[in-house]
């Protein structure tokens, strides 16, 4: 029998060990402190009033020649003042000072040399069946975010990115164990009902300086901080101390998350009775609260046209969205969410050009409104692809990326490599203008050729890509579909692909001329809607927008899924992978 007792030796090594960490904890806590209170110190003797007395004292003391000297000396106060550091930038500055005297050592940074970074390794289901192992399921998708973040934050971001929320009691130490790309300050987690709440107010001195800790650590470490404002300036007024404190500030939201709001599921025959989604909000703008008293019969001889849904929690908002044909919106954020979801949008902020909204035209178009209905298909398709463009989350996280500093390649959850055959001079010519109408621009397109005249062909036909910073590879010919039916001519073609998507081209006997320039557009929002494995086409009318269990004809496939070993199409789901499709 094995005796698993430990020996008195490692329990010596062991509480050894335990020892030495809390001493390097405790010594680092007690410089953090005397930095603190020299800072503060220092705060005081160069504050104005404090040198406004001593210049008046010394002229008491000796009324010459300080005295005669006294205008001087008042007029250079007045002059310098504003030059010198605010408390909260001397805050920082020691703090920073102290964090990297710490640094210096090897044995401060024991949580770092411990800890792995980034997310957990968790099974991906795609590299399992392809034989490639498994690896963190967000390792290839985004980049690593941590920081101050709600929970509604976290949900945004997660299908984008590895995001490791903060907590104010261990914030300082869990930063360097995450192996984060960039850490974010979010304004509307300091806001009431959240971990980080008054950490901005003077009244919370300890959360404050805890925040600042947290930021001071990531800046020693090399790592971005940026600070998203938002909540409106008139909620949260002391948050201008940090703003010296951060690399980068930005004014903007989290963008609409296209795998939360969504318009799959929708049915055609949902209620079209128009619905203002949440509370009255006390803080309205005076233009919006009085178009919403008309509205909802709030006001004096007002007609209650629109119903009040009450509030909801932000989990219950996308099925309240999906449930409803017809919206009326306050602000543009939710506007967009609700467009996403299938619905028609009544905004009632005054649009570009316009002085205000008045009451009788907000009737008007919610009339129109109703009797049109439900959004058809071809018109929730045309709002998702310019969310999609402009609005979304994918949008906002490379916006961070260029303003931390980061590489492009740290977030390539988009990039789509198109996979195509071109059997002559002819086909290459229309597989390149078909490509080149395209709105979604692809990150990489792998053509097999036959050497000669067909390989200049295609090189000819997409050197406007290549110019735009796209990646042109032409390879030897594989067989082709004919020869091997399904995706198998597209599997040795995989191989040379850097992206995490590959569209594979349709096949030669169709007409690449007749696709929609939307066609890769539209498959690239179907993938961040549904979140699926793979999205197919399919010419059926019932299987517009909706899971499926086969693929009539995969368009757009997680390039795993197609690597050597990877199973046949036909199987992925009796695998269990997600397979979408939508109507060609």
């Amino acid at each position: 029998m094995t005796d698993l007792t430990p020996s008195p030796e490692g329990q010596a090594e062991d509480s050894g060990t335990a020892g030495h960490e809390r001493l390097s904890r405790e010594l680092r806590d007690t410089r953090m402190q005397l930095a603190l209170t020299q800072a503060r110190l220092n705060a005081v003797e160069g504050s104005a009033s404090w040198r406004f007395g001593r210049v008046v004292a010394n002229a008491a003391k000796r009324p010459w020649p300080r005295g005669a000297a006294l205008p001087r000396d008042l007029y250079r106060l007045w002059r310098e003042r504003g030059a010198t550091p605010t408390s909260a930038q001397n805050a920082a500055g020691a703090l920073a000072s102290a964090q990297l005297t710490d640094l210096d050592g090897t044995g401060a940074r024991f949580l770092s040399a411990l800890t792995s970074p980034g997310a957990p390794p968790l099974p991906d289901l795609g590299l399992v069946l392809s034989g490639s192992g498994a690896v963190a399921a967000g390792s290839a998708q985004g980049p690593v975010i941590t920081g101050a973040l709600t929970a509604l934050t976290c949900a945004t971001l997660a299908p984008d990115a590895t995001v490791h929320p903060l907590l104010p009691h261990d914030a300082d130490i869990v930063v360097e164990s995450t192996g984060a790309d960039l850490v974010v300050v979010e304004a509307a987690a300091m806001l009431p009902g959240n971990p980080w709440a008054y950490a901005t107010d003077p009244a919370a001195a300890d959360r404050g300086r805890r925040l600042a800790r947290m930021i001071v650590m990531a800046r020693s470490l090399g790592i971005p901080v940026i600070l998203v404002r938002n909540v409106p300036q008139s909620r949260m007024p002391g948050l201008s101390w940090l703003v010296p404190t951060v690399d980068t500030v930005l004014d903007t939201d989290f963008g609409t998350q296209l795998a939360r709001f969504n318009p799959v599921g929708v049915t055609p025959d949902r209620p079209a009775d128009p619905v203002y989604a949440g509370d009255r909000d006390p803080r309205e703008a005076p233009g919006v609260r009085a178009l919403l008293d008309a509205v909802t019969g709030s006001g004096p001889d007002a007609e209650a046209a629109v119903t009040l849904a009450g509030g909801r929690s932000w989990r219950a908002l996308p099925g309240l969205y999906r449930s409803r044909a017809v919206f009326v919106s306050a602000s543009e954020a939710q506007g967009r969410e609700q467009r996403a979801s299938g619905a028609r949008v009544v905004g009632l902020a005054a649009r570009a050009g316009e002085h205000r909204r008045d009451a009788d035209a907000v009737r008007s178009q919610l009339a129109s409104a109703v009797a049109a209905g439900p959004l058809p298909t071809a018109e929730i398709r045309a709002g998702l692809r310019d969310i999609f463009s402009a609005h979304s989350t994918p949008v906002r996280v490379r916006e961070l990326i260029r303003a931390a500093g980061l590489p492009a390649s740290a977030y390539g959850g988009r990039q789509v490599a198109v996979v195509a055959s071109a059997a002559d001079a002819d086909a290459a010519g229309r597989l390149g203008a078909a490509l080149k109408r395209q709105r979604l621009r692809p990150s990489e397109v792998i053509v097999s050729a036959v050497p000669g005249s067909a390989a200049a062909a295609a090189r000819e036909a997409l050197s406007g890509l290549a110019d735009k910073g796209t990646r042109i590879l032409v390879v030897d010919p594989v067989p082709g579909p004919e020869a091997s039916g399904g995706l198998e001519w597209a599997r040795p073609m995989v191989r040379h692909a850097d992206a995490g998507w590959v569209a594979p081209w349709p096949s030669a006997g169709a007409d690449p001329a007749e696709l929609p320039d939307t066609y890769l557009l539209d498959l690239a929002c179907a993938r961040e809607c549904s979140q699926a494995d793979a999205v197919g086409v399919t010419s059926s009318d019932a299987a517009d927008y909706a899971f499926t269990t086969a693929l009539e004809t995969p368009a757009l496939v997680r390039r795993d899924l197609l690597a050597p070993g990877s199973p046949s199409a036909d199987r992925w789901g009796a695998h269990g992978l997600r397979l979408f499709t939508v109507r060609s």
